[in-house]
């Protein structure tokens, strides 16, 4: 059996570092429910932008409140929140830094849309 040096341990715990917020996002792709996909230009950050710590899905429109709901340090990691204007949302980013994003609108018509894109790690 194979024991860890100090340089091995400090990779691996480098590594969750870099696996945890913030996340800065940019999403290239967009698909409307049953419509068509077309170009997106879409930025967000997953940030604590409070004293708390809370964590918040930050974009031009402003910040919302999320919380994660995979473990930290895990890949793939996912966020929630229900977002301002009647916008629930849901972020997940995967291993390799691919990033799904989807609203739900639940205030008046309902509809959802999906963003493909990659999040890095901001730390």
């Amino acid at each position: 059996m194979r024991h860890l040096t100090l340089p091995v341990i400090a990779a691996v715990c480098a590594a969750g570092i870099a696996m945890a917020e913030p996340w800065d996002c940019r999403f290239s792709v967009e698909c409307l429910a049953g419509a068509d996909c077309g170009p997106s230009g879409l930025q967000v950050q997953v940030i604590a932008a409070d004293h708390a710590g809370d964590l918040f899905l930050s974009s031009v429109a402003g910040d919302s409140p999320v919380v994660r709901m995979t473990g930290a340090g895990a890949l793939p990691a996912t966020y929630a929140g229900a977002g301002r204007d009647g916008i629930a949302e849901l972020l997940t980013i995967k291993a390799d830094s691919t990033a799904l994003m989807t609203l739900h609108v639940f205030d008046g018509a309902a509809a959802a849309i999906t963003y493909f894109g990659t999040c890095e790690g901001l730390g």
